[in-house]
């Protein structure tokens, strides 16, 4: 009985040397690893941003069309024809632009490298949703974009009309695309806060019930956050953004509650 139960513990102290050791990444090695991490990212930034510069023209017909949609009458004279001021003003929008359209295009490369650089820290379990929580975050990001895109025009129309009929609107094109471009981002990189919360939810941070007893509230934050965001801070562009948002963290919660469910079904088999 002692010799079984010596060879026994040999045989585990062997295995145990044999295991491979993670040893804990110094402060140091995480510096570096973030700046490679932050290098490919940057480098698929330019890559993207040169294409979106060789094809600035059409880029910029597709962002002019929500304001060309609207009606002679709310345009005035100029019509959707932008303004330049300045003489760099041109070359300004030029590279805004196409920064805004390599940022957007990047973005499945940039969010893998975050989520790679967040793993290690993360259990196995965690780790599995790296291809859910991209295609996720994509997804979201896009459809907050595109939202914005669709309500552009009436956004558009109702800020050059509440001026009145005095006003004669002349757009400079600077400040347009600042604005479109503000709007797109605003409303795509809001979107991501479902993302955010199913992420918590599933590490055990919030639960489902937290976030039900704590509607109210979270009607209030995104109703506030809306607010805060959106570039125009008008009524209606706010209720466009806030009322998506308070759906999908209805819909948050039980995606967090349906996959509790499976994953404690799972762990009782």
């Amino acid at each position: 009985m002692g010799a079984a139960e010596d060879m026994r513990r040999r045989r585990l102290a062997f295995l145990r040397r044999r295991r491979p050791k993670r040893n804990a990444m110094t402060m140091f090695e995480h510096l570096d690893e973030l700046r490679s991490r932050l290098i490919i990212s940057l480098a698929a930034f330019v890559v993207l941003s040169i294409g979106a510069f060789i094809f600035y023209e059409p880029i910029f017909d597709f962002v002019l069309r929500p304001l060309c949609s609207l009606p002679a009458d709310v345009l005035g004279p100029r019509g959707c024809k932008l303004v330049q001021l300045a003489v760099l003003e041109g070359f300004q929008v030029r590279l805004k632009l196409t920064a805004i359209v390599g940022l957007a295009a990047a973005s499945p490369i940039w969010l893998y490298q975050l989520w790679a650089f967040i793993v290690p820290g993360l259990t196995a379990r965690e780790r599995k949703y790296t291809v859910p929580f991209i295609l996720s975050a994509m997804t979201l990001f896009a459809a907050g974009a595109t939202l914005a895109y669709l309500f552009l025009p009436e956004a558009i129309q109702l800020l050059l009309s509440i001026g009145g009929a005095p006003l004669e609107p002349t757009l400079r094109a600077d400040s347009y695309i600042n604005f479109v471009g503000l709007m797109l981002i605003a409303f795509g990189v809001t979107f991501e806060l479902p993302l955010v919360l199913t992420f918590l939810g599933l590490v055990g941070v919030v639960t489902p019930a937290l976030l039900r007893k704590h509607r109210r509230v979270a009607a209030v934050g995104i109703v506030a956050l809306a607010a805060i965001v959106t570039p125009s801070q008008d009524p209606y562009t706010m209720l466009i953004l806030a009322v998506p948002l308070y759906l999908l963290y209805e819909i948050t919660i039980l995606v967090i509650a349906v996959v509790l469910r499976r994953r404690a079904r799972a762990e009782s088999l």
